[in-house]
């Protein structure tokens, strides 16, 4: 009886709030962990004694270890997400392929610059929309309570979760997702073949500055056009018999 009270509170609240990003400030980190060996699982010639086999064989391996860390930079009505700077254990850099993700929630347009396939891309166009659905469930990241959405990408076969908090008035999150009333302080896709998380929030910053790099060069594409290739690139391999994955972000 509590449970359901706190959630028809919390959806009626959501709802009511104006689905435009507030004055916010902060750096949220978030931790990307991909299960490799359940994403092979479901390419079509992939077969389960294939899968029983990769899990003996690569165990915890296969979940990327301790991922990789990203940082999402709030600044009023603006966001910028990218992979956070850290040394690995030789004292030397991770090198990275360019992925700065920036969002203008006010004119809602984009100005992304994405490296993949061995080339490098400048798309400013109008923000990627995403058709929420808000489910019944709610839990607790970092302190904040947290309800979840659906919704799905047909471009990559993919059923999406997001846990979203109304008490961090942004609509940004990971990698470009948005359009809920909160903050989203994680992204599961496909039931844990890649899962998205906040491991600190920090909404207090003082001065914060979107680390926008002075020279994006790419070539200039729109995101239909940008999505067009990366399906003609995912037919392909496919077709090849070859896990697209390992080229593109799942």
């Amino acid at each position: 009886m509590r449970f359901t009270y706190i959630f028809t509170v919390l959806l009626s609240l959501s709802f009511l709030m104006p689905l435009q990003a507030q004055e916010v400030e902060g750096i949220i980190t978030y931790n990307r962990k991909t299960d490799w060996i359940s994403i092979m699982s479901r390419l079509p010639w992939i077969t389960q004694e294939d899968v029983e086999r990769d899990r003996l064989t690569w165990g915890k391996r296969s979940e990327e270890g301790k991922g990789r860390n990203y940082e999402l930079y709030l600044k009023g009505n603006k966001s910028l997400y990218t992979y956070k700077e850290e040394e690995s254990e030789g004292g030397y850099s991770w090198k990275s392929d360019k992925y700065y993700i920036i969002r203008d929630y006010k004119s809602k347009q984009t100005n992304d610059w994405i490296e993949t396939l061995g080339k490098r891309y400048r798309i400013e166009d109008a923000a990627p929309k995403y058709k929420w659905k808000i489910l019944n469930e709610i839990r607790e990241i970092e302190g904040y309570l947290c309800m979840k959405a659906e919704t799905t990408d047909a471009l990559k076969g993919q059923t999406i979760h997001a846990w979203f908090t109304d008490a961090i008035p942004a609509l940004g999150g990971p990698e470009g997702y948005g359009g809920l009333p909160g903050l989203i302080l994680e992204i599961n896709k496909n039931d844990g073949d890649v899962v998205i998380t906040a491991t600190d929030v920090n909404i207090e910053e003082a001065e914060v500055k979107l680390p926008i790099p002075k020279k994006m060069k790419g070539k200039e594409i729109t995101y239909a056009e940008y999505n067009k290739q990366l399906e003609k690139y995912i037919k392909g391999a496919l077709d090849s018999r070859e896990n697209p994955y390992w080229r593109i972000r799942y």
